[in-house]
């Protein structure tokens, strides 16, 4: 059990222990569900890690950063945690429709933007294997923190691309629907500003994809348009091997009809039947 005044926190699983830290999986027994308690063995960096904490983070929003406090010697921060499908198995497992995957993708973003979730820890929730997606398409993010003592500059960017490109993975290797694409494309761009500047292209990308039908544009990928072509050519020489191939069998036709060998005496000739010889003369 770790405790506070107000709060208990029922250890049920152990995920990583070290001289540096400790890292639980517990209950949370006031707040429901489950929460990730990481703890901290260096007193040295309490002050430092506690006041970083506080400069960085809005507790008011960022309700996913439950609490931290000093246990034991410890400074435990508790981070809320969701059991769940994983957003990179579900991709794995179901055949998602566009439309849900849209859906999925806004409200990663909105999500971020309300919890207002600082670089770091969005750097680390924005991973395809720590957001978790239940069947009606709620989302929810994990926090594996265990580096924030060393590794605090962390940029969100790369995972940010990563996810919503798995996210439209198909549409990619298709080349299709265009809009889509060229949002895509323009990733490296947008993720440079906000994510609240992201998630008003993207929600304004959402719209203009309303009411569109999957299969209604066809592939644009390099090889589907060098097929494209093959084809094309194909059809065409199609129909000129039809027209050859009549002409020579109409050609035919008038030859039979015409040849001059028909007036000639065709009728068959036999020189023997079976074992009797026919004497011609006779």
């Amino acid at each position: 059990m770790i405790s506070t005044y107000e709060h208990d926190y029922p250890i049920t699983g152990v995920r990583e222990q070290n001289e540096l830290f400790s890292s639980y999986i517990c209950r949370n027994v006031s707040g429901g569900g489950l929460c990730t308690i990481l703890s901290v063995h260096d007193r040295k960096l309490f002050p430092e890690l506690a006041g970083w904490l506080s400069d960085t983070a809005d507790p008011g929003a960022f309700t996913d950063l439950i609490e931290y406090f000093n246990y034991n010697g410890s400074l435990c921060i508790v981070m809320k945690y969701t059991q769940g499908l994983s957003l990179e198995k579900k991709l794995a497992t179901e055949a998602l429709p566009l439309a849900e995957r849209l859906e999925l993708g806004r409200r990663i973003l909105e999500r971020a933007v309300l919890q207002d979730i600082p670089e770091y820890f969005l750097g680390k929730c924005f991973s395809p294997e720590c957001i978790t997606v239940a069947p009606d398409l709620t989302v929810s993010f994990n926090y594996p923190i265990e580096d924030i003592v060393t590794a605090r500059e962390v940029s969100a960017k790369e995972n940010t691309q990563r996810v919503l490109r798995l996210l439209f993975a198909g549409e990619l290797e298709k080349k299709v629907p265009a809009v889509l694409v060229e949002f895509l494309d323009r990733l490296p761009e947008l993720t440079e500003g906000s994510i609240i500047d992201l998630y008003s292209e993207y929600y304004a990308l959402c719209g203009r994809l309303e009411g569109y039908e999957e299969g209604s544009e066809l592939p644009r990928t390099f090889w589907y348009k060098l097929w494209d072509k093959v084809k094309r050519v194909f059809f065409k020489a199609k129909k000129a091997l039809i027209i050859l191939l009549l002409l020579a069998a109409f050609g035919y036709l008038i030859y039979t009809v015409f040849d001059p060998g028909k007036s000639k005496d065709k009728e068959p000739h036999f020189d023997s039947i079976g074992t009797v010889s026919i004497d011609k003369n006779r």
